[in-house]
C-alpha cells in the first residue's frame, strides 16, 4: 500500500518475467548446442580410427622399405605407398585436430550457458526474497500505522512493549532491504 491507500505497484513480475524469457532461450540455445556437439563427437571417433589405421600403414610399409632387397620399380611403388600413408595420417591428424578444436568451443559455450543459467536463478532467488521482504515490510508498516494511529477505545493505553516490538521488526527489515542493496542483491 502506498500513501493513497492504493495498493503500491509491483515490477518484481516483469523483471520475473525477463528472467524467465532469459532463462527460456537460454535452455533453447543449450540444447541446439548439445545436439550439435552430439554431431560433432561423433566424427571424431571414426577420424582417430582412421589415423591409427594409416600410421599402422605407414609403419609396416616403413618396415618394408626397410628390409627391401627387390627392384627399384618395387622400391620405388612402396616409397609411394609410405608418402601416400603418411600424406593420409598428417591430413586426417588435422582433421581430428579441427573436431577437437570445435568440440571444445561447443564445451567453453555450454560452460558459458551454464554459468548465465545458474545467474539467472540466483538472481530470481534474489528477486523473490526481495519481493517478499518488501511485502513483509509493507504489512509491518500498515500493521504499525494501524496501532500507532488506532482511534479505538478499548485500550485506555497503547502496549508500548509491542509498538516498540514492532518499530524494531520494521527497522529490521529496512536495514536487511539496505545490507541486500549494498551487496547487490
Amino acid at each position: 500500500m502506498n500513501d493513497t491507500g492504493a495498493p503500491a505497484h509491483d515490477n518484481y513480475d516483469a523483471f520475473l518475467a525477463r528472467l524467465d524469457a532469459a532463462t527460456t532461450s537460454l535452455s533453447t540455445r543449450a540444447a541446439s548446442l548439445d545436439r550439435a556437439f552430439a554431431a560433432v563427437a561423433l566424427l571424431l571417433g571414426p577420424y582417430e580410427s582412421a589415423v591409427r589405421s594409416w600410421e599402422r600403414r605407414r609403419h609396416y610399409v616403413s618396415g618394408q622399405l626397410a628390409r627391401h632387397c627387390g627392384s627399384a620399380k618395387s622400391y620405388t611403388a612402396l616409397s609411394d605407398l609410405h608418402d601416400v600413408a603418411a600424406k593420409m595420417e598428417s591430413m586426417l591428424r588435422g582433421r581430428v585436430q579441427s573436431v577437437s578444436e570445435k568440440l571444445s568451443v561447443m564445451q567453453g559455450r555450454r560452460e558459458a550457458i551454464d554459468n548465465s543459467l545458474l545467474e539467472l536463478e540466483l538472481s530470481r532467488v534474489k528477486l523473490n526474497a526481495s519481493r517478499l521482504l518488501a511485502q513483509d515490510r509493507e504489512r509491518l508498516s500498515s500493521i504499525f500505522s494501524a496501532l500507532t494511529g488506532s482511534t479505538s477505545a478499548t485500550p485506555a493505553l497503547p502496549d508500548l512493549g509491542l509498538l516498540s516490538d514492532l518499530k524494531e521488526a520494521r527497522e529490521a527489515v529496512i536495514l536487511a532491504e539496505a545490507l541486500m542493496e549494498v551487496k547487490g542483491y
